[in-house]
């Protein structure tokens, strides 16, 4: 970015005043002590800038992929075994919720998850109440079934929170930064704390309450502990964003909110074999964005299916470990830096409630279902090969082959590492790394039920094609055919990927 000479637009200002706050942000965090598994961004544009920033910040001593749950076991259920069940799924954090979000079930959660090696976003209902409270009528609107919100749903029926040491204040900002001092005296000596849970698919009325709840948790915190927000998907209505685009939605939060992360929910899998048409629209909007503005992208994956049809909400389906695997590889594609699932736990759908829930990875009464050990197999792939793209720099995303693009989707376009592809459908990414001139391609296949079998050819300056070996975690590598011997073939079980470094 060009050094600033005295005088600046607003918006420029604005954008510098950002870039460095958050370098104060990640200056603090020092060693990561308190945000040791979450990686952050420098970029000072787009992917493909000339000024960009090289390299990414990781925050962990070992550059550990973020693998989270939402929805743990409730209360009755929160012990050292249970969270050893989630870190044997080679999960690394958990998000509270399924009532653990007040003073009376988060210590014990706090100490499951310390036990494990675990960290712990600390949902708190009664800071979540007060920062609604500061957004007033819009936001009340909002959630008067303007926007079907299956998260929302879910809060909606956890249990109410627990008496407090609260007192009233005097306005909605007086609330949360007395909820959040409590909430640090209370638990900022946790070392399994890694950040508050503030807010989740916020209404624009709310940024400006969530800005004062996000600066005071870095405030209180002395930037240690990560403010954490959910922003909606691409499929909320105008009315539920209160925004008159999906677009104009998110660049407001980043001009009122200016937050560290942008972490958003979409959970694409219809009933039958669809996906929503949205699906890939929204990754590429949360990818510029993020690249944009200098965060890192985090997202929810669907591993839970459920009826919403009583709240307005299309019919999800329960699915399988190929498309899990998929939604996995194609936010890695888009650069996501961050993998939550949603739900871990099975939600407990009573009768006549509008969203029912079928079984997630453990059933309600604490059983391992299937999806258990698709999660498990999956995480052990995304450990591996996250750990590599993690500190790496999206440069493009494409789609190859197909006959018609996605929304949101670029199609292929050649350049001095591939010349040229046929066979499959798939995803082609290209990273960067610092100081150098080799890529890292990932190709995603673009189908989760059928193999891809496609066929590369590299550009002439490429001397030297490995790929990665997940068993290993090193690059084996890769001999070229044809004549010359320009080409990769590629065989790609279906939602899986490869990862390749081009030299």
């Amino acid at each position: 970015m060009a050094q600033s000479t005295g005088v600046s637009t607003e918006p420029e200002r604005l954008l510098l005043q950002r870039r460095l706050d958050r370098a104060h942000f990640l200056r603090l965090l020092g060693a990561g002590a308190g945000l040791s598994m979450f990686p952050a961004s420098l970029l000072a544009g787009p992917a493909g800038a000339q000024d960009a920033v090289s390299g990414i910040q990781i925050l962990s001593p070992d550059g550990e992929y973020p693998i989270g749950i939402w929805w743990p076991p409730p209360p009755e259920q929160t012990s050292t075994p249970r969270y050893a069940e989630i870190a044997a799924a080679h999960f690394n954090f958990v998000i509270g919720g399924n009532g653990v979000g007040n003073d009376t079930a988060n210590p014990p959660a706090l100490e499951a998850a310390e036990a494990n090696g675990l960290r712990f976003i600390l949902t708190d209902k009664k800071l979540r109440d007060v920062i609604e409270s500061g957004g007033g009528v819009s936001v009340q609107r909002s959630q008067e079934a303007v926007m079907p919100s299956v998260m929302r749903n879910l809060f909606a029926q956890d249990e109410p929170q627990l008496a407090s040491s609260v007192v009233a204040a005097a306005t909605p900002s007086e609330a949360v930064t007395q909820r959040i001092q409590e909430l640090q005296v209370s638990y900022g000596g946790s070392p399994a704390l890694a950040g508050l849970n503030l807010y989740d698919e916020p209404h624009t009325s709310l940024f400006g309450i969530l800005e004062l709840g996000k600066d005071e948790v870095l405030r209180l915190f002395a930037g240690q502990k990560l403010p954490y927000i959910n922003v909606w998907p691409s499929y909320a209505s105008s009315s539920a964003l209160g925004a008159r685009d999906y677009v104009t939605y998110l660049e407001r939060y980043f001009a009122e909110v200016n937050p560290p992360l942008l972490c958003y929910d979409h959970y694409p899998l219809l009933a039958g074999t669809k996906i929503t048409g949205s699906y890939f629209y929204n990754w590429a909007v949360i990818r510029r964005l993020a690249l944009q503005f200098g965060v890192p992208s985090w997202g929810f994956i669907q591993s839970v299916g459920f009826d919403g049809s009583g709240a307005g909400l299309a019919r999800r389906r329960r699915p399988n470990e190929q498309e899990i695997l998929w939604q996995v590889n194609v936010a890695l594609a888009y650069g996501a830096k961050g993998i939550q699932y949603f739900t871990y736990w099975t939600p407990d759908s009573q009768p006549g409630d509008p969203i029912q829930f079928g079984q997630a990875l453990i059933s309600l009464d604490g059983q391992q279902t299937a999806l258990y050990g698709y999660a498990q197999r999956v995480n052990t792939y995304l450990k591996a090969v996250g750990k590599v793209l993690l500190p790496l720099v999206s440069e493009s995303v494409v789609h190859a082959q197909e006959k018609r693009l996605p929304k949101g989707a670029r199609p292929f376009r050649r350049d001095a590492y591939v010349r040229a592809i046929s066979g499959s459908t798939v995803i082609l990414s290209q990273f960067s790394e610092d100081g150098t001139t080799k890529r890292y391609l990932f190709v995603a296949n673009c189908s989760f039920a059928n193999t891809a079998r496609t066929r590369l050819t590299v550009g002439g300056a490429v001397t030297k094609v490995s790929r990665l070996n997940i068993t290993t975690g090193e690059f084996d590598p890769v001999r070229l055919v044809g004549r010359p011997r320009r080409d990769l073939p590629i065989r790609i079980a279906p939602g899986a990927a490869r990862l390749y470094l081009l030299q």
